[in-house]
């Protein structure tokens, strides 16, 4: 292989495109790091602000976008490929194999050229995705393929010699509980969306909210030491937790009643489903 020079005609291809892949490309891997890294934040038990996530998200889609587009579209130009001018809705990528343009060692085809022919992820990205299964796996009672590949779980107390030994979790066991983390997951969302939605029908987001306790004006004061002539030692501090926890509790009375109905409606339509059977 190092002894094989290769003779590639490199006059018929667009070359500029491909270095605007090539940049387009650049940009796309380093915006998923950015976004890694903001997502990790080290792996402290801490959740970045949304915004910063979404900006970066919105960025890392317009990006993977243009670089989509920039493949689908054809090319425009006295672009020659395999020697002839191709038509004006030709795209001239459709063409173009993955070639050496010089010779190469074999440890250095074994490590660029070949990921790219087979498909294959990069040693960092295959390292990182590894990483990330087996600490997810970690926090799942089956755990996900590392307990599917290896041994039985141990037992969380100690069993008789007579007792049923664990059993190994299968594959199907594991889609399984993805299915029900999946499922909590969704209903959490939903039950924050319905929140969301019932505070927004309940305030005028496009006004300023109106504070029911005036604050005072001077600096000075402290709601701490706030206790007048008849008062109670109560500040506007007080007063606004109350109402904040007087709102949760009325947002959670609303979920809950809709919890509730929602149960109800199911038992009435399995009673239904019951009784039809009963009498057929």
């Amino acid at each position: 292989m190092t002894d094989l020079q290769t003779s590639l005609d490199s006059s018929g291809l667009p070359t500029a495109h491909l270095e605007s892949l090539r940049f387009k490309a650049g940009q796309i891997v380093e915006s998923i790091q950015a976004l890694h890294r903001t997502i990790e934040s080290g792996y402290q038990n801490v959740m970045p602000p949304w915004p910063d996530i979404l900006s970066k998200y919105n960025i890392l889609l317009s990006q993977t976008h243009n670089f989509s587009s920039s493949l689908v579209s054809p090319i425009h130009g006295s672009v020659k490929v395999n020697g002839s001018a191709p038509t004006d809705n030709s795209n001239p990528y459709e063409k173009i194999a993955l070639h050496p343009s010089s010779g190469m060692p074999d440890s250095q085809l074994d490590n660029d050229v070949i990921p790219l022919l087979r498909n294959q992820q990069t040693l960092d990205v295959l390292k990182m995705e590894n990483d990330t299964v087996r600490r997810l796996s970690e926090h799942m009672q089956t755990r996900g393929s590392l307990g599917v590949l290896g041994g039985p779980p141990a037992p969380l107390v100690q069993q008789s010699r007579f007792g049923a030994t664990p059993k190994k979790p299968e594959y199907e066991d594991v889609l399984a509980e993805c299915n029900e983390i999946r499922a909590a997951h969704d209903a959490r969302v939903d039950r924050a969306v319905r929140a969301v939605t019932m505070l927004r029908e309940k305030f005028d987001w496009k006004q300023r909210v109106e504070v029911e306790v005036e604050e005072p004006e001077e600096l000075d004061w402290d709601p701490r030491f706030q206790n007048g002539p008849g008062g109670d030692g109560m500040g506007p501090m007080d007063v606004d937790i109350d109402a904040e926890s007087s709102d949760e509790d009325e947002v959670e009375s609303h979920l809950n009643a809709d919890e509730g109905e929602e149960e109800a409606e199911a038992a009435t339509q399995v009673s239904a489903f019951e009784s039809q059977a009963s009498n057929t």
